[in-house]
């Protein structure tokens, strides 16, 4: 045979043919991260039953969103939650006050939380 070299070469070539004709495989891929379940349809001001946590909801949270922002949520939150989120709005200066924060939780959670 020939030299050493030229072995060597040929080994090289045959391993590169070899490498690219072999079968490709599929790019493996992440799983896609888990999601939240879908929240139920936004509802609309018309649909939201009357009441002081109505009152509430319409005067204090709509000052800063679109009621739609806080209906989307129909459906997906419990009362704790929904207790959680309106503390929290209150931090960020919604206009609610200690006795209101019950009334519009309970409000809430009656009309917007899990079923």
């Amino acid at each position: 045979m020939g030299s050493k070299g030229s072995r060597l070469w040929f080994t090289a070539c045959l391993l590169a043919c070899a490498v690219a004709c072999a079968p490709r495989k599929a790019p493996v891929t992440a799983a896609p991260a888990p999601t939240a379940p879908a929240p139920a349809q936004a509802v609309a001001a018309e649909q939201l039953p009357q009441g002081a946590g109505r009152q509430i909801l319409m005067s204090a949270c709509t000052s800063c969103h679109n009621l739609r922002e806080v209906t989307k949520f129909s459906g997906f939150y419990g009362r704790e939650q929904w207790r959680d989120i309106v503390l929290t709005m209150m931090d960020y200066g919604a206009p609610v006050n200690a006795k209101e924060v019950e009334v519009l939780t309970d409000y809430l959670a009656q009309h917007l939380g899990k079923k």
